[in-house]
């Protein structure tokens, strides 16, 4: 794996690209519930499944890291570095986000905000945050699964995966097609679910296992052409079965669909990655890397302030719009996390990241 000062590059080049398909998502979603029928809202549909490749490929990157370091095994760096490192940003934001939100809706008081706080573990107080939730799992669960990985042979991880595709993405995905009345023929009675391989430890884990493959073998137009097929067959899953669509149900992220797709994506940006020789490709995407975490974090508030003025004023219509919008949050939010990364102590709780002090 190529890397520079101990990075890996490809895994900066996905997790940038990733993250801009994160808001593309968010930014869309007004949209596919607009023209229903017409041929943009066919092009934003298929946008918009596309894009969800982007939650799982941050899974897999953080598989790919945490399960390869031997700093995982170790309870303290887990508990000192890594988590404070996601929990105390995803908290300052929750914060400022219940600000934000309450001064949208003119509803700012403090027993409002502090009735969004009381269910705090248990919802996040913006549905963009819902992905910190597993997220943190994964970490406090990282020790445990790097035991795991260690200490099995690959053939038995892979068995583990197999299990994980059956009975979280591919059962769940054909279920819909069964009549009514047996319509949960496919489901496990809750006491039988398999937890081990459930939810999103399967990206996590599928992560891992990428890094020990030699990826230029793998033919990148068999990949190209399996994932196009599978956004073709996903979209039109989710417009004959609308009850699927719903991108904060769990099942919607690991659905069958998305699976093939997220993997391919995978695959090819690392192809890509590693191909890329260019100096100043890659010191952009190295400078772009560390902003991720904080873009994600804010852009979800320029999405409610931007998003209704944008639309409302701007003097054109269509995927024009669609994306003028995109790339305003994308912007701002990319500005304002790098203007925050310089703020020493501000940065590291909004931004999750710190500036090493230059030598002199």
């Amino acid at each position: 794996m190529e890397s520079n000062k101990g990075r890996i590059f490809y895994l900066d080049f996905i997790r940038v690209l990733a993250i801009f398909l994160v808001i593309l998502i968010h930014v869309t979603a007004i949209d596919t519930t607009l023209h229903i029928g017409s041929t943009q809202w066919h092009i934003v549909k298929l946008i918009n499944f596309l894009a969800h490749v982007s939650v799982p490929l941050f899974f897999m990157i953080s598989g790919a890291l945490l399960l390869n370091s031997k700093k995982t095994s170790s309870l303290s760096y887990t508990w000192k570095k890594r988590i404070p490192h996601v929990v105390i940003p995803f908290i300052a934001w929750s914060l400022l986000s219940t600000f934000f939100i309450a001064i949208y809706a003119h509803t700012f008081s403090l027993p409002n905000a502090l009735k969004m706080y009381a269910v705090f573990l248990y919802q996040p107080v913006s549905p963009t945050l819902w992905f910190m939730y597993p997220l943190i799992g994964l970490y406090v669960l990282s020790p445990v699964l790097r035991g795991l990985v260690e200490g099995a042979k690959t053939k038995v991880l892979w068995y583990a995966i197999a299990i994980w595709m059956i009975t979280n993405s591919l059962m769940p995905t054909l279920s819909v097609f069964l009549p009514k009345d047996i319509s949960h023929a496919l489901d496990f009675y809750p006491g039988a679910q398999f937890y081990l391989v459930g939810g999103y430890v399967g990206y996590f884990i599928l992560g891992y296992l990428i890094t020990k493959l030699d990826v230029k073998k793998i033919n990148g137009w068999l990949l190209a052409i399996l994932m196009l097929v599978a956004m073709y067959l996903g979209n039109a899953y989710q417009v004959k079965f609308p009850k699927t669509a719903d991108p904060w149900n769990e099942s919607y992220v690991t659905s069958f669909f998305i699976l093939i797709m997220s993997v391919c994506a995978y695959v090819l940006l690392q192809k890509w990655g590693e191909r890329i020789k260019s100096g100043k490709v890659k010191s952009t995407f190295s400078f772009l890397s560390p902003l991720v975490f904080g873009i994600y974090l804010v852009h979800n508030i320029f999405i409610l302030f931007l998003e209704p003025w944008f639309m409302a004023n701007l003097p054109y219509t269509g995927l024009a719009a669609t994306f003028t919008r995109y790339l305003a949050v994308a912007a701002l939010s990319t500005l304002v996390i790098w203007i925050l990364s310089y703020i020493p102590g501000v940065n590291y709780v909004l931004t999750g990241k710190t500036r090493a002090k230059k030598r002199a």
